[in-house]
């Protein structure tokens, strides 16, 4: 999966797979073959990777109903996987978030009989604190290296943090305060998002490659498909 700022792989060892993240365009990579690989990206793909256009996995693929032609197959990929999952839980069959806490945090609806039902979107963490230093003269980016804990901050880089952090919890929050539902969470901030919420009562269940583990059972899909096809 070609990201925004990462890059995220999932390799099969044995019988387990095994998932890694990386920098765009990673060196260590130069050597793979990467016609081989099934892809799917919402990030820039470079001019130099010779990736194969018939192992991309695309919105159509995903078998989620009323899906909006524009939406990312990041988010379609992860509202999958957790559809599956709050399936298989036969004592909750019900309405789900799936919340993507990744460079931009997306909030998607999903029914209970897999239906896109909406959602939101909102700066992640870290665009926001690059957003305001950019967006100001006197504003630097700061490093995030813990989060402040209490509410109002002196140093302006702690304030800049609380404050982000804070607009990720509310929409969160108050979205559980409306729908009551169980969030299914993942992306490269929800170990912070977690954290914060560790003493609310939230129904939220982190499952850190969402979008990777859709991305194999709709390829694993196509495959089955394709060797059908092949046999008859």
């Amino acid at each position: 999966m070609i990201g925004n700022t990462r890059w995220h792989w999932a390799s099969k060892i044995q019988e387990n797979w095994k998932y890694f993240h990386t920098t765009p365009n990673p060196i260590e990579f130069k050597d793979i073959n990467f016609s081989e690989l099934s892809w799917a990206s919402v990030g820039p793909i470079p001019e130099n990777l010779k990736l194969c256009p018939s192992k991309k996995i695309n919105l159509d693929d995903v078998p989620l109903i009323n899906l909006p032609s524009n939406l990312g197959i990041d988010r379609a990929l992860a509202s999958w996987s957790a559809y599956q999952k709050q399936s298989s839980l036969k004592s909750k069959k019900q309405d789900l978030i799936v919340i993507d806490a990744g460079t931009i945090m997306s909030v998607t609806k999903i029914t209970k009989k897999g239906e896109f039902a909406g959602g939101q979107l909102i700066s992640g963490l870290r665009l926001q604190l690059s957003s305001m230093a950019n967006g100001s003269l006197n504003l630097d980016n700061p490093i995030i290296k813990t989060i402040p804990v209490e509410t109002f901050q002196h140093e302006t880089k702690n304030a800049m943090i609380r404050g982000a952090i804070n607009g990720l919890l509310g929409l969160i929050l108050q979205i559980f305060e409306e729908t009551k539902l169980p969030i299914w969470i993942c992306g490269g901030d929800a170990p912070i998002i977690l954290n914060e919420l560790k003493n609310t009562n939230i129904d939220i269940n982190h499952f850190p490659n969402l979008v990777l583990e859709g991305m194999i059972d709709i390829d694993q899909k196509i495959n089955s498909i394709e060797d059908r096809l092949k046999s008859d």
